[in-house]
């Protein structure tokens, strides 16, 4: 297994520096995925095996064999409506918006890339031949998706979903990281009875498009904050606290650290807005900070990153904003990730 590397100097760690790497290598993967969809007249078992490796079967798929395009319309078309009831919010929106529209798609929006990568894995949707920035959904999926959007069913699984995302990023946000197979068995649990009952392959899929993940070193795959600067490193510390995976407890704990850290926000955003670089706003420069008081940058660190977004020398209400964050801002917590919940 390949360890990514991440870069040392705090500048280069914060969220907003990560999040345009993971889109401009998002966007170099798109290069990669272009060629004819598994639902064009074309398509042939000569292109089979191209489509299988682009997709997220690919990974899922536990004996390596031969594919054919039938078996893998059959497969994708046999799963449509579970797999819509459980796209990610990113993915369903972009779906919608294709499907009144006729199914073509221009990526201009860099937002778009990811939920875009995502719906050409699951081999819903390709590239334009001609328009490379163009994402094409074929004319029957626009109906079935419609049609499905509509559903009853698929409104209550949605919900499940929409839900059981927030609740991640809350838990993220708390802890900086957590086993995706937490999230697999609390969304099996509450799927029981539904259309999208019995489908860990496509919870799995649903994680994986709307969460950052790694696989740990002993291959689980794991959930990360988008600002987290060096999972390995930090899966690698020792355990600071425990903190138990009770789901029910989520929102009230939320709650309870944004009151912490909401004056911290308001306070330092007060400070630098209007003297932030054009390239770096305020508001994405102040949680930048926050979350790298949350790793345990240093405040001289700190003080590198704020100086490099500013138009100005830092005040001395910055400086004394820029302490409290550091000082006051709740560590990220350590899962207890080596029990089952």
């Amino acid at each position: 297994m390949k360890i990514r590397t991440y870069p040392d100097q705090w500048t280069d760690r914060t969220m907003t520096t990560l999040r345009a790497g993971r889109l401009e290598a998002c966007e170099r993967d798109l290069e990669g995925l272009g060629g004819s969809g598994l639902f064009e007249e074309g398509t042939t078992d000569l292109d089979a095996e191209r489509l299988f490796d682009i997709s997220w079967m690919k990974g899922e798929e536990k004996i390596p064999r031969l594919h054919t395009v039938e078996e893998m319309r059959a497969q994708v078309l046999g799963q449509f409506a579970q797999e819509f009831a459980l796209l990610s919010p990113e993915e369903h929106d972009l779906v919608l918006k294709m499907s009144v529209i006729g199914g073509e798609f221009p990526l201009y929006d860099w937002n778009d890339l990811i939920p875009a990568r995502s719906l050409i894995r699951r081999l819903w949707c390709r590239l334009h031949p001609e328009r490379h920035n163009w994402l094409v959904l074929p004319s029957a999926f626009c109906l079935f998706a419609l049609a499905t959007s509509v559903s009853e069913e698929a409104k209550r699984v949605k919900e499940i979903v929409d839900e059981t995302i927030e609740t991640v990023e809350n838990t993220l946000y708390l802890a900086g990281a957590m086993t995706a197979d937490t999230v697999i068995r609390d969304l099996a649990w509450k799927l029981q009875g539904s259309m999208a009952a019995d489908q860990e392959h496509l919870y799995r899929r649903l994680l994986l498009s709307a969460f950052d993940t790694i696989v740990d070193m002993e291959g689980r795959l794991i959930l990360i904050h988008p600002g987290l600067a060096d999972p390995y490193g930090f899966l690698k510390q020792p355990e600071r606290r425990q903190l138990g995976q009770d789901w029910t407890a989520m929102a009230d704990i939320y709650a309870s650290l944004m009151d912490v850290e909401d004056p911290l926000y308001d306070r330092m955003l007060n400070a630098i807005t209007g003297v932030t670089r054009q390239e770096a706003g305020a508001e994405d420069t102040v949680e930048d900070l926050i979350l790298l008081a949350k790793q345990g940058a240093t405040l001289p660190e700190m003080r590198d990153v704020l100086s490099r977004r500013i138009i100005c020398m830092p005040t001395d209400e910055m400086m004394r904003a820029l302490s409290d964050i550091r000082e006051r801002t709740p560590g990220w917590l350590r899962l207890r990730m080596n029990r089952a919940q």
